[in-house]
């Protein structure tokens, strides 16, 4: 009478690839933090990020949660949507194999824009308080589970 559901591990690297197939991740090490970069990606680049409550990243580690903030902007007339995640709170990281990286930026949608993503890089790369910004394999990520919503 009870309904159980089993994922077997190629299942779970199957949905991985397929929410991660139309994606880019970009690495961000800033000294800002996330409301100001946000504010400044908005007037600088003309994105409209801002926090999106409907989406909860938690953690829970040592006996507490950790909520990771993610701000969005869409962009019109398109199916490309900017994800902006935190990647520290209160002193945890959401991806441990990047604890150097602030941000993590996913470019979600039909993107066959190579050449725009080296020049949004290079924007990113020439703002203030920017030490770094470079694209992520998703497939170099082991924890990339704690990315999707």
């Amino acid at each position: 009478t009870g309904f159980r559901l089993v994922f077997f591990q190629s299942d779970v690297t199957d949905s991985y690839d397929e929410f991660f197939e139309d994606a880019i991740l970009i690495g961000i090490m800033t000294s800002h933090k996330s409301y100001k970069f946000c504010l400044r990606l908005n007037k600088i680049l003309s994105f409209n990020f801002r926090l999106n409550t409907d989406i909860v990243i938690e953690m829970k580690k040592k006996k507490r949660t950790y909520h990771f903030p993610v701000y969005q902007s869409d962009v019109r007339h398109s199916q490309i949507k900017h994800y902006l995640y935190d990647n520290r709170n209160d002193g945890e990281v959401l991806l441990p194999e990047f604890k150097n990286i602030d941000f993590i930026w996913l470019i979600k949608g039909d993107i066959n824009y190579y050449k725009q993503l080296q020049e949004l890089l290079q924007i990113i790369n020439s703002m203030d308080g920017i030490q770094l910004a470079t694209e992520i394999p998703h497939t170099e990520l082991p924890n990339r589970e704690y990315l999707i919503f």
